[in-house]
């Protein structure tokens, strides 16, 4: 697991560090996915995300930027709860980046 001080705080902080480290076929695998089929990366680019990135560890900043960004201002009902969302939103925001620079 990596250092607590090595874990991204913000979503695009996480969706650089993702983009930068996906080869090209998972970028055009990802990129040509229709957005309500984006849950079949939640065991492979979602369980990495949430053991990378200390979503089941502490990584509080993160987890509340993924809440605030899926809950807006009543992420207090919701944050810190699901890791899983967590990593869904961040998958979503890679996916959307790949979208936008194709």
């Amino acid at each position: 697991m990596p250092k607590k001080s090595h874990w991204p705080k913000t979503i695009k902080n996480a969706t650089e560090r993702i983009i930068a480290q996906m080869s090209d076929e998972e970028k055009r695998t990802l990129r040509g996915t229709n957005k309500e089929e984006l849950a079949k990366f939640n065991f492979g680019m979602g369980v990495y995300i949430r053991n990378k990135f200390g979503l089941f560890d502490g990584n509080d900043a993160l987890m509340k930027a993924c809440a605030l960004s899926q809950h807006g201002e009543v992420y207090n009902i919701f944050y810190g709860d699901d890791p899983d969302s967590a990593a869904g939103v961040i998958i979503e925001a890679v996916w959307k980046e790949l979208k936008s620079a194709a």
